[in-house]
């Protein structure tokens, strides 16, 4: 897994969680640029669109939860490991 993986992950997990790409990278300390990037990236590699967007919101689509609930574990388990 590469970097850019692992970043998408994360920034893909704290916009579902914060509701926005904006309080998502308040939350990372990035851009909303930059969150937007990362889970395009993600969502280019993975072949499935993670979220459906709005100009006020945003939230997962059915793929995107599924994916969501799989990142959370793994994230967990990182976690744990270290």
């Amino acid at each position: 897994m590469e970097t850019a993986d692992l970043q998408g992950i994360v920034a893909f997990v704290q916009a579902v969680e914060a509701g926005s790409f904006t309080s998502a990278g308040e939350r990372l300390h990035v851009t909303k640029s930059a969150i937007g990037k990362s889970i395009a990236q993600l969502e280019q590699r993975l072949g499935v669109r993670l979220l459906n967007r709005t100009t006020r919101s945003l939230s997962p689509t059915s793929e995107g939860v599924s994916y969501y609930e799989a990142c959370v574990r793994a994230l967990a388990e990182i976690e744990a490991a270290q």
